[in-house]
């Protein structure tokens, strides 16, 4: 049983599956509330399911690019889950999961970081891989033309100022989407290399 985890953004998501059968999802517009709203949905969503928190044997959780604090508690979150159970946990990039979208077709995974910059990943057509991820500027990307874009829609219309012709697919990964990657880690990869640390590229948001 395998529960999915994804606070990278102000869209959360959980899932529950079994293998790749999808048992419950939830998606909502959390803002910066995620330390208040993930408990609760997980325990809703594991009622409807029927099961309780000790029956997960793997537990992926996306670990950004994205929000600062919501990947903090979506990390952590998993975390205390894995101490408690001694599930396998694997950590799946945000980028990694937008490409999973056009798998198979050679693509960049883009998405926006602030202040001009943008974290970028680029993904063969062979079989799916995990991307290599950096931070680069808009000079810095060349890319515009080469392959398909997958993106959110806030970096979508960041991009469409700079290349409005660029050929862009605008994503924002399911919780299953994670999940499956899950699946396509426990089959074909190491989980042990799908390392949980996050990955945050931007800087803080400062507050006042």
């Amino acid at each position: 049983m395998m529960l999915t985890i994804d606070t990278s953004g102000a869209l959360s998501g959980l899932a529950i599956t079994n293998g790749d059968r999808l048992l419950a999802e939830q998606q909502w517009q959390s803002g910066r509330r995620h330390s208040e709203q993930v408990l609760p949905q997980l325990d809703a969503l594991c009622r409807l399911v029927g099961i309780a928190p000790q029956q997960f044997t793997h537990i992926v959780v996306a670990r950004g690019p994205g929000s600062w604090s919501g990947i903090r508690v979506g990390m952590s979150i998993a975390k205390g889950l894995v101490l408690a159970t001694d599930a396998t946990l694997i950590g799946i990039a945000s980028l990694d999961a937008m490409a999973w979208a056009l798998r198979g077709t050679a693509c960049h995974a883009i998405t926006s970081l602030g202040r001009g910059r943008f974290a970028v990943a680029s993904y063969p057509a062979a079989l799916w891989a995990p991307g290599s991820i950096d931070a680069r500027n808009i000079a810095q990307i060349e890319l515009w033309h080469d392959a398909p874009i997958v993106c959110d829609a806030d970096t979508a219309a960041a991009i469409r100022t700079i290349e409005p012709t660029a050929p862009i697919r605008v994503v924002w990964p399911r919780p299953l989407d994670y999940a499956l990657l899950g699946v396509e880690v426990l089959a074909h990869h190491n989980p042990s290399t799908f390392l949980c640390e996050p990955i945050y590229l931007g800087d803080p948001v400062q507050r006042s």
